[in-house]
């Protein structure tokens, strides 16, 4: 008997655990069809949890837009991804993005652009204890 490909692909995506980044990079693809290149911009697919689509946004507008159009978008993305792949979407906030992902606001940085721009106090203290020394 002869099994065809198609099973013996399903099976191993499953056992593996592929099969749920299989749809968050498919997702990801075609996020830019799914809400327009504006919104694109400002968020991204970040994770699944079941078949719920998490979305990071870098600001609170762009989270309420993703929610108010949270049922067209999951009707673009079944339509893509086949029924039931994604049946909700649910934002988390991001700092910044970065080649179409959202990084996590716990994710390295320097903290403020102040900070950023003067350096930390901690960071000059020692400095300073360091020329003196």
């Amino acid at each position: 008997m002869v099994t065809p490909v198609r099973t013996i692909l399903k099976a191993v995506t499953q056992t593996w655990g592929l099969e749920r980044a299989a749809r968050l990079a498919a997702a990801a693809e075609h996020w830019a069809g799914v809400v327009g290149p504006v919104l694109a911009e400002r968020s991204a697919p970040v994770g699944l949890r079941g078949d719920t689509l998490l979305v990071g946004v870098i600001h609170s507008t762009v989270g309420q837009e993703i929610r108010l159009r949270r049922t067209a978008i999951t009707r673009k993305l079944a339509a893509i991804l086949g029924q039931g792949a994604v049946r909700d979407v649910t934002v988390v906030p991001r700092r910044r993005l970065r080649q179409g992902r959202a990084l996590s606001r716990r994710g390295g940085g320097a903290g403020t652009a102040r900070q950023a721009r003067e350096g930390s106090r901690a960071g000059r203290g020692r400095a300073e204890q360091a020329e003196r020394a």
